[in-house]
């Protein structure tokens, strides 16, 4: 007896010695990985490689700071980034956003937040498998390539729910059943998805752990608050609205009855559904970094089953991939089964329990060998990360963008101008103008590659009001950068332009909406009075009614008194970036305008010609004909050349 004593306080000082090197070792391996990370965030930042998600973060953040609580315009509609995803949570953030407000907060503390999800987990790895082993649970976990991805994907919401779930996690385990609850119910105002999570958190509290009633009022609880946050209280924020990202699950139906039904009386549809290649891909990529030892850690690893079904029954690609942040929920479960497996394969034979430990090293080096996208993984990609001269100046001139001032951006721009309440997002719907009367002061775009074909920019989507003429905002360039950034600036309400309505309907569902001059121009009219030799700048707008399939030309032709051609223009909308074909892309009934300048020859006789517009298929030249008859063209004026 004395002998076992004497054995037991040798193992207890061992483990006390151990754990006076394991915490700053944690630290020291924790805090590496995320100043690498955040490095890394930070260069793509620099370098305009975030997504255009951050603006969306950036401007509500913002807001939040600045007294108008998640406030964001990028999205159209009420404005209220809760309509979108449910986070109150991030108000937390805002004070801090205050003192430094720049998206690189938020990249810091994503990072910040992945980072410390390694304490809990430490601790629970410590007291089953000891501090050393623990610390090789940690290694792992800082080199799962899922959690690589869902760090280098910008700032999301869900992040701040990682370090929670985790907590959570362990508590339940654990049976400390408060602290695991009060954890569940804070990442749950991190994402409304965590409702589906916390759904599961009860059955597994009422048919594992046993504690009916309890289990029975977890579940009831989160699914009567998921009901009235998905059916209530997001649809009020969003002005009336349903959900929006349904659209995600669109083989299951439209609405949650729909899919409800799918679910019970279409069992093949749904089995079809979660088998493809692509979803067992993922869920293998998920477990061979632990050596599929997650498999043998139940009943954890029944937590993972809520994430993993609503991920599965999706029709979005991203979110059934390692590479995006959609993963991020299942990270803590996995962790949490994959320690309970190697306690229990410790239990069985020491021999055991060393090869599985052989095996998660093994799997976890050539794993992030294979997948990470960190240095030394071959999805590294060094050139996401790289900030040349031309990518500073950009930042340089976008910083010259008064802070009052409204712009309009999109993609890789808005996270640099978001700091501001009035920000929108070029060709969604209805183009620079967002604000009645009132057009926005800058454009941030980026200038299309030659030959390429692109998203809506100035000045090509418009706003139409019935009956009403066409007003088009102008803008002056300021600066085209070697990045890319094309910064515009209005040129004010004096220099806008107002085209007068024709409304000639053509085959194809195409109208001919309106067609004038700018106002430094010659007077559009009865008769336009020029010179020869000079460009007559006419604008037009054309309407779609339907999504059209082949790509369209629009034409201005001037002709004389017998029908003779003496000058025309033919071209697509902005040169072709913006085809006919992509119009449908950004919203239904689409108006797009665009300057069709007219060169007069040098030798045109003085006299009176008509103007005459119309429109034929690219590939084919076949003429679109009018709908009331008039054949293929409409005349908008008459051009008088004046001796």
């Amino acid at each position: 007896m004395r002998f076992r004593r004497e054995r037991l306080s040798s193992d207890r000082q061992r483990f006390a010695g151990a754990e006076r090197w394991t915490w700053p070792v944690l630290f020291l391996m924790s805090g590496a990985w995320a100043a690498l990370l955040i490095w890394l965030e930070i260069q793509k930042f620099l370098a305009f490689r975030l997504g255009g998600d951050m603006g969306i973060y950036v401007q509500a953040m913002w807001s939040t700071a600045h007294g108008r609580p998640f406030y964001m315009s990028l999205l159209g509609g009420p404005g209220n980034f809760l309509g979108h995803h449910f986070a109150p949570l991030m108000i937390v953030l805002a004070p801090f956003y205050h003192l430094w407000p720049d998206a690189r907060f938020l990249l810091v503390t994503e990072v910040a937040a992945l980072a410390l999800t390694v304490v809990p987990l430490y601790i629970f790895a410590r007291k089953r498998l000891g501090p050393k082993t623990a610390l090789l649970i940690i290694l792992a976990f800082l080199l799962y390539p899922p959690l690589h991805f869902t760090a280098l994907t910008d700032f999301h919401e869900i992040h701040l729910a990682i370090p929670l779930l985790m907590a959570s996690a362990v508590a339940l385990v654990d049976k400390r059943l408060r602290l695991s609850i009060v954890c569940l119910v804070l990442a749950m105002l991190a994402k409304e998805e965590v409702i589906f999570i916390a759904v599961g958190f009860g059955v597994y509290i009422a048919l594992v752990q046993r504690r009916w009633r309890l289990g029975v009022a977890v579940a009831t609880a989160a699914t009567l608050w998921g009901l009235l946050l998905f059916l209530v209280i997001i649809p009020s924020l969003n002005g009336g609205a349903s959900y929006t990202f349904y659209s995600r699950y669109k083989t299951l139906g439209d609405t949650p009855r729909q899919m409800l039904q799918t679910l019970i009386f279409q069992p093949l549809t749904v089995l079809r559904l979660v088998s493809t290649p692509s979803k067992l891909l993922f869920v293998f990529q998920l477990l061979v970094p632990l050596a599929g030892l997650p498999l043998l850690g139940f009943p954890p690893i029944l937590l993972t089953l809520p994430t993993l079904i609503y991920l599965a029954l999706s029709d979005y690609g991203f979110m059934t991939s390692i590479n995006f942040y959609y993963t991020a929920p299942l990270i803590p479960f996995l962790f949490v089964a994959a320690v309970v497996a190697l306690q229990r394969v410790r239990g069985w034979h020491v021999r055991a329990y060393r090869a599985a430990l052989i095996a998660l090293v093994l799997a976890m080096l050539i794993s992030a060998r294979l997948w990470s996208p960190l240095p030394g993984g071959t999805a590294y990609a060094p050139d996401t990360f790289k900030v040349t001269e031309a990518d500073r100046a950009a930042g340089t001139l976008l910083a010259t963008i008064p802070p009052d001032a409204s712009v309009a951006s999109y993609g890789e721009y808005p996270a640099w101008v978001a700091n501001r309440f009035r920000l929108a997002t070029i060709g969604r719907p209805g183009g620079p103008e967002i604000w009645p009367d009132k057009a926005i002061e800058y454009l941030a775009v980026r200038a299309p590659e030659p030959n390429s074909i692109s998203s809506p920019a100035y000045p090509w989507v418009v706003r139409v009001q019935p009956g009403a003429p066409v007003w088009i905002p102008r803008y002056a360039l300021i600066q085209k950068t070697d990045q890319g950034l094309t910064l515009w600036k209005w040129r004010g309400a004096e220099e806008d332009m107002t085209l007068p309505r024709y409304d000639v309907a053509f085959e194809q569902g195409l109208n001919l909406i309106a067609a004038g001059t700018p106002p430094e121009g010659p007077t559009w009219g009865q008769a336009i009075k020029t010179t020869a030799g000079s460009t007559i700048p006419v604008w037009m707008a054309w309407q779609a009614k339907s999504r059209l399939d082949q790509r369209i030309t629009f034409s201005l032709h001037l002709v004389d008194a017998q029908g003779k051609g003496v000058a025309q223009v033919d071209r697509e909308m902005a040169e072709g970036h913006f085809p006919t074909t992509l119009w449908h892309s950004y919203e239904t009934e689409p108006t797009v305008a665009d300057e069709f300048p007219l060169e007069l020859p040098d030798d045109i006789p003085p006299g009176r010609y008509r103007l005459l517009a119309g429109a034929f298929r690219t590939e084919t030249v076949a003429a679109l004909s009018r709908l009331d008859g008039g054949g293929q063209w409409t005349e908008l004026t008459q051009v008088e050349v004046m001796p």
